[in-house]
């Protein structure tokens, strides 16, 4: 069930469908070492159980992420942390780590699709991320692209092997995206 339309994609309501792929990409090292709430193993009972309960809440919208043409499941997008009162939220993505001609700018295409329907639907007036740092410093470059900004560093964001990790957190505001847009 399509939730949000761009020009090459559906962004869908999570079904059952996808839910192979989609465990197999939360227990694999790559997301693992992007996603700091994959640290831990999942079932496929466990994610279905994990979906459900946040299709549920007030809190998160969570899509599938599938073209348009044939309906290939290329990943998923999340709003998460939605707060109404302070007009924020976090967003987030996975999908596969090797990339190819199809799902090359995916994730690019549903984060900005996603943003702008949290910033004109849901009045939402900051969007957030985060991203280990050095690491996975593409990713926040990749985001700087589309307009998010560098609001500071998180030392010892979390631990790994015994070392602490840092992080880089970046936003995006809406008069920022809308400057970006044009």
């Amino acid at each position: 069930m399509t939730f949000i339309e761009t020009e090459n994609l559906n962004l869908c309501v999570p079904s059952k469908d996808n839910l192979s792929q989609w465990s197999e990409w939360i227990n694999s090292f790559n997301v693992r070492n992007t996603v700091s709430s994959t640290l831990f193993p999942k079932t496929l009972e466990m994610q279905w159980s994990w979906i459900q309960n946040e299709l549920n809440s007030k809190s998160r919208i969570l899509l599938e992420i599938c073209d348009k043409t044939d309906n290939t499941f290329l990943g998923v997008v999340s709003l998460s942390t939605i707060d109404f009162e302070k007009r924020s939220a976090q967003i987030s993505t996975i999908s596969p780590f090797k990339k190819n001609q199809k799902n090359r700018y995916s994730v690019y295409e549903a984060r900005m699709g996603i943003l702008r329907y949290a910033f004109q639907e849901l009045s939402i007036n900051k969007v957030y991320a985060e991203a280990y740092y050095p690491e996975n410093r593409l990713y926040a470059i990749k985001n700087m692209c589309m307009g998010f900004e560098i609001e500071g560093i998180d030392h010892d964001c979390q631990w790994h092997n015994n070392e602490p990790r840092m992080s880089l957190r970046y936003f995006i505001t809406k008069s920022i995206f809308k400057k970006k847009k044009k």
